[in-house]
Formats: C-alpha cells, sequence, structure tokens
C-alpha cells in the first residue's frame, strides 16, 4: 500500500486526497459537457450542481459518525478530512441537497441525468484511494490475492468494488446516449449502485455491529434504493407518472378471472 503518494517539503501529500480531488474534478468535467451536450447549461444548472457536491462531501463526512459510532467519530475527527468519508453518505448528502435545491428554484427536470452516467468512474478512483490508504477494507480472508492490510491479509474488497463500478460506468455511457425520459438515467444509477453495493459489504470490515437480520445499515439502505427506483423505473417504464397508480393496475390483474380456451374437435 501507498498512503503517502509524495511529500511538499514536510508536507505530505495523501494518495486517498489525490485520487479523491481527481474523482470530483473528471466528473465535474464530464457532468459539464453533458449538459452542454443536452443544452442544458444554464445557471440554475450550475447552482443545482455546486450545490449537490457541497451536500455531497458533508454528507460523506458526517456519514461516518454513524458507521463509526460517536465515540470513534470524536476519536479520528482530526484524521478524518484526510481519509475518513463514506460513498452512501455522500450520495444521499448529494441527492437531498440537489432534491431541495431544485424544488426551490423549480426546476422541472431532474439535473441528476446530468452527472449520474459519470459517478460509477469517480467512484472507481475513489476507491483505488480507499485501496493504497488501507481505508475501507476487507474481512481477514486467506483467498490467494488476499492482501496485507490493517495487520491482516484480507479480501480486496477496494478492488471489487472498483471493477464493478468501471463495468457499470461503461454500461451506463451507452445507456445516457439512447434515455430521452427525465430522471431515468439517475434512477439507473441508484439501482445500479445499490446492486453491487449490498453484496460487497459481505466481504467489507464492519466496525460497527450489524442491523436486523445480519445486514449493515449500508445494505438496508440498498434494499430501500432497489425498491423504491426499481418501482420508480418500473412505472416510468409504464407510463404512469405516480407510483401510487400501480397498485390498482395490479389488483386489476389479480382480481380479472381467468380466460379459458375453447377448443372445437
Amino acid at each position: 500500500m501507498r498512503p503517502i503518494l509524495f511529500n511538499i517539503g514536510p508536507v505530505p501529500i495523501q494518495s486517498y486526497t489525490v485520487l479523491m480531488l481527481t474523482a470530483f474534478l473528471l466528473v465535474g468535467w464530464l457532468s459539464y459537457r453533458e449538459a452542454k451536450r443536452r443544452d442544458r447549461l444554464t445557471d440554475d444548472t450550475m447552482l443545482v450542481g455546486s450545490a449537490a457536491l457541497l451536500g455531497a462531501v458533508l454528507g460523506a463526512k458526517l456519514g461516518m459518525l454513524v458507521f463509526l459510532g460517536p465515540a470513534e467519530f470524536w476519536r479520528l475527527l482530526p484524521t478524518i478530512p484526510a481519509h475518513g468519508a463514506t460513498l452512501v453518505g455522500g450520495i444521499t448528502g448529494g441527492y437531498l441537497t440537489s432534491v431541495l435545491v431544485e424544488r426551490a428554484l423549480k426546476i422541472e427536470r431532474c439535473t441528476g441525468d446530468l452527472i449520474a452516467p459519470f459517478l460509477p468512474l469517480g467512484q472507481a478512483i475513489g476507491r483505488l484511494g480507499d485501496f493504497l490508504g488501507a481505508d475501507a477494507y476487507g474481512t481477514v480472508s486467506n483467498v490467494p490475492w488476499a492482501v496485507y492490510q490493517a495487520g491482516a491479509y484480507r479480501h480486496p474488497a477496494q478492488l471489487y468494488e472498483l471493477v464493478l463500478d468501471l463495468a457499470f460506468f461503461a454500461f451506463l455511457q451507452r445507456w445516457r446516449r439512447h434515455s430521452f425520459r427525465d430522471g431515468e438515467i439517475f434512477r439507473v444509477y441508484l439501482f445500479g449502485y445499490a446492486l453491487i453495493r449490498f453484496p460487497i459489504e459481505f466481504l467489507r470490515y464492519q466496525p460497527t455491529p450489524l442491523y436486523f437480520l445480519g445486514l449493515t445499515l449500508v445494505q438496508w439502505l440498498c434494499l430501500a434504493a432497489v425498491t423504491t427506483f426499481g418501482v420508480q423505473l418500473y412505472a416510468q417504464r409504464k407510463g404512469v407518472k405516480c407510483v401510487c397508480d400501480l397498485l390498482p393496475r395490479f389488483l386489476k390483474r389479480v382480481r380479472a378471472p381467468a380466460v379459458k380456451e375453447i377448443t372445437h374437435e
């Protein structure tokens, strides 16, 4: 591992910090180009994007309070700006901030469609930073490709997610060229990342106790995301404006009597 990338005089430059900064700048630049391609580069769009970025940073840092617990969070607070962050907290913070700002500005179209196709690429770069900095490491393992981190040989959970993030990034690049439904790409991203993160959690070291039914808090959030955004995507594909309108359709199908095919010999 290489937590210190290089030194500028007496100041060590952390690999995690450099790669996270690279991820933010790259995703921001690609999103800017996407906004121009879709002819949506306006002052309001830039304001929503800036607010979402700030919300993501705050959410990523404050999310450590949940995952580490209050006591451990305050103990590690001086070092958290250098490495500690949670991706789920960042996504949640960015999502909530963008929704609030969009409503305040009365923006009807989903701004998340402009950034969602590139988020998995940024996440992959961030996971490389985690790997080099021995952060967000995996559980103890004796597999041939195990890596030595935090005093033991462990699953390279960061690299597992890195590969899946890159594959998801490639998938979204094709999807964005053929998606014309507002908000669809953003929902596909949230749905897809939840599917990626859920199994990875089983191979990650968990500093806090497991929650209900042996699942982590992140896994429960993933299940909620798959359900919520999966239903929304289905409703959007069916042309239903409100998700609640799906229930009458479902009940109608269930109650419809089966029609017997009559054959004549």
